[in-house]
Parts: C-alpha cells; structure tokens; sequence
C-alpha cells in the first residue's frame, strides 16, 4: 500500500497542476508536430510494408508524419518489434519527416501503461521522436469513471515526465463517443493536439461523411472550451469509396482541422490516398 502511495500521489500532484493551468491553448510550437497529413502503421503492418516502403509511400503521398504503433495493453514486450520501429524512425527523418510513435494503454495496470509510454517516447534515444501519441480507447476497465480518470493520469504523468515532447491525444470520434465520462479537459491540458478517429459507415454518403467531420472539430471545440484546440481528423480508409473519403478531408478542412490523415497504410486503396490532397490543397 505505501508504494501505491508513492505511485499515486506525484500522479494527483500532475492533475492539479493541470487543472490550475485551466484550458490553456497548446504550445504552439508543439501541437505544429501533428499539423498537416500523415499515415498510420499500426502492429499489424510490420509484416505487410518494410520500413523502407513505408517511408517511400510517405514521401510519394507527400505526406510530412508517419504514425507508428509500439505496442498495445495486450502485447508481450513494451515494444513489439524495437528494430522495425527504431528503422522507421532513421529512414524517415533522414527523408526530412516527422515520425511520432504511438501506444495503445488498456489502463488496468497504469504501471505497465507508463512503462510502455516510455518505451515508445525513448525509442531512438533522447530527441529520436518527434511526439508521442497516447490512444485513448480501450474499454477493458468497465467502470468509466475509474477509467477516465486513469486516462487522465496517465496522460498527466506523460507530460510532467516529457514536458518538451509534443504529445496528442488520440481519441474516439466525439460525434459518436462511446465512452459515459470523458476527460476531454485532462486531455486538452496535457496534451497539444487531439487526433479524432472519425471513422464513418461505408453505408453514409459523402454528406453524411463531410458532417461527421466537421462535427469532429466543432463538438472538440465544444467539450474543450476552447476554440482554437489542435485538432488532427483521422479517418477510416477501409472500405471506403475514393469521393467519402475526399467528403471527409473536405469536412476537416473547411472546420478548421489542422491535421488530416487515413487509417491506416496497408488498407488505403491507391484512389483513396487523393484525400489527403484535397486537405493539403484547400
């Protein structure tokens, strides 16, 4: 019982700071990290697209960001594959891209969730990554009290523990959030961009795909309080025709997003990487 003592009590002290800072805009410099179009590689691509390829489609889609998962709550190591991630991380920045690794927490052991946080910011040695993404969406803890407020811990301790390192929230569409009690403040002051994952039906027409994400933004700015929150929209790009996912860059655009980018590499069609142009072009 002392040593969650310890744990929890630097963990209460992150959140009060935060708080006291009220909802605060992100560092500007910071929350750039995540601006403009990206891909995503999650642990399911390793085997599917080389390190090399994936920095090859990166710079043919022109895109400035490649988002790459470590791991997951359910994996065996902190980092599923060190040397595949580490070589992503050379390749691209020697291309001149950004490379931001990502994790998945389950937040049932908040110890192991920080480790493998960790894992992922030092991946390539001190300053090797540009930002750090904290996936917020797993269920597994039932009580969504206990698991919104773990959510914000965690992402409270990610920021006293990096607080230089560009960190975004990659969150459930707010249009359609799935959770009952979201810590939408916690987040906005822990973090400098909010990545919604804005996937729509392959049944909704473009229209309904535009709404949706413009919705993403407006309902962020909502729940934040504030109007000029970094916001980066993800979209799902499996099964989705070329003209909704070009609705969907459309909707993000004419919002205000600063980001746009397909989920994930190994299910974008080649007519559907076009969606990134039409953000970048608008």
């Amino acid at each position: 019982m002392g040593r969650m003592r310890r744990l929890v009590v630097p963990l209460l002290a992150c959140l009060a700071l935060l708080a006291a800072a009220g909802p605060a805009a992100a560092n500007p410099t910071r929350a750039a990290v995540f601006s403009g179009t990206g891909i995503w590689v999650d642990i399911w691509d390793y085997g599917k697209r080389t390190p090399a390829q994936v920095v090859q489609v990166a710079e043919q889609q022109g895109t400035p960001v490649i988002y790459v998962e470590t791991a997951n709550w359910k994996s065996k190591a902190d980092v599923v594959d060190p040397a595949y991630v580490r070589e992503v991380v050379r390749l691209g920045r020697a291309a001149g891209l950004r490379v931001v690794p990502w994790y998945l927490p389950g937040y049932r052991n908040l110890e192991r969730d920080r480790r493998r946080l960790a894992a992922a910011a030092g991946i390539a040695g001190p300053n090797g990554v540009d930002g750090l993404g904290i996936d917020v969406e797993a269920t597994i803890v039932r009580n969504g009290a206990l698991r919104a407020r773990r959510a914000a811990e965690l992402a409270a301790w990610a920021r006293a523990t990096y607080p230089k390192l560009p960190i975004a929230a990659i969150i459930p569409s707010p249009v359609s959030m799935y959770w009952p009690v979201f810590p939408y403040a916690e987040l906005h002051a822990a973090s400098d961009a909010f990545m919604p994952m804005c996937y729509p039906s392959r049944r909704h027409a473009p229209d309904r795909v535009y709404a949706d994400a413009t919705g993403c933004v407006d309902v962020l700015r909502q729940r934040t309080g504030d109007p000029n929150v970094e916001v980066h929209v993800i979209t799902g790009s499996l099964g989705l025709s070329a003209a909704q996912l070009d609705a969907a860059a459309r909707g993000a655009r004419d919002a205000g997003a600063t980001g746009f980018s397909l989920y994930d590499l190994a299910t974008t069609r080649p007519d559907g990487w076009t969606a990134l142009g039409v953000f970048a072009d608008g």
